[in-house]
């Protein structure tokens, strides 16, 4: 407490009385506002010529081609990608397996419409902390699926996470995983001089049930973390969902939720521990063949 002197004596002045009772406290934030939701009617860019297409990202497009001997990353357009990408998220699944993961979000079952397809990556590109890239295969020059990176806006210098990868059947136990993994990895962790995003972390987040990813993650040189209970919440799954890991909240909301296991790699493993350099060995030796 501050004190005074008063003709020689020193009294201690009582902190102020606050009757808690009002709560008329001040806060001018709206708080958060989700985007309105995206409709048939909205402009889905299915014609947006190339230069005039926004990716609308916090993440910076790279400087310079993302490129192996054979896979090639870039934006992901709807006038260059919309159709391929329909036509995989058309098909039936392979095999007895739903693969409700390969399908988007919330319905994890095959489009039946391409404006489906649209509507979904407008819902992506409206989100700023996304930026998507298309996966081309150079062996065959075909369309073998998509990938992401993702940022909390302030967390876009340090903290980046790997996301949405969705490889084509066909595509599945090819190149094609590794080539593309390696081309994010290198670009989300090289430094910014050599054309890099220059962060210090790359996380990756899976469900429990996905063994495979598990395995992927660890393959390319991840160090798992542990599980982080209730990671995705959401309130758009139906209880005949397909996906295995959502839980109901006990509120009464209606929401669920889902845990995911956590991985990452940071810019010491990569630049200081030598991961970069198995990452390139890996790709190297891959000949056009990998486990995923």
């Amino acid at each position: 407490m501050r004190a005074i002197p008063v003709e020689s004596r020193t009294y201690a002045l009582e902190p102020p009385v606050h009757d808690f009772s009002d709560m008329s406290y001040f806060n001018s934030n709206k708080g958060y506002q989700p985007p309105p939701p995206v409709t048939v009617n909205d402009n889905l860019h299915e014609f947006t010529p190339i230069h005039e297409y926004d990716v609308n990202s916090f993440l910076p497009l790279p400087s310079k081609p993302l490129r192996t001997n054979l896979v090639a990353l870039d934006p992901l357009i709807p006038i260059l990608h919309a159709d391929a990408l329909f036509r995989a998220f058309s098909a039936p699944p392979v095999g007895p397996d739903p693969d409700a993961i390969f399908y988007p979000f919330p319905s994890g079952t095959p489009h039946k419409e391409k404006s489906e397809t649209l509507i979904y990556l407008e819902k992506q590109r409206r989100r700023p902390n996304i930026l998507m890239f298309a996966i081309t295969d150079l062996k065959s020059g075909e369309f073998a699926g998509m990938m992401s990176l993702g940022c909390e806006p302030l967390a876009i210098t340090h903290d980046v996470k790997l996301m949405s990868a969705k490889i084509l059947p066909t595509f599945r136990g090819t190149h094609v995983f590794t080539h593309a993994t390696s081309l994010l990895m290198s670009y989300a962790l090289d430094p910014k001089a050599e054309g890099g995003l220059g962060v210090v972390r790359l996380g990756w987040r899976t469900t429990l049930s996905n063994i495979k990813s598990q395995k992927a993650a660890l393959r390319m040189g991840f160090t798992r973390e542990g599980i982080m209970r209730c990671y995705e919440v959401s309130s758009d799954i139906g209880d005949d969902t397909l996906y295995e890991d959502f839980t109901p909240t006990p509120d009464g909301t209606g929401r669920k939720t889902e845990d995911g296991i956590v991985y990452s790699m940071t810019v010491f493993d990569w630049l200081a521990d030598g991961k970069r350099e198995r990452t390139k060995a890996m790709v190297d030796a891959a000949n056009g063949k990998s486990k995923l």
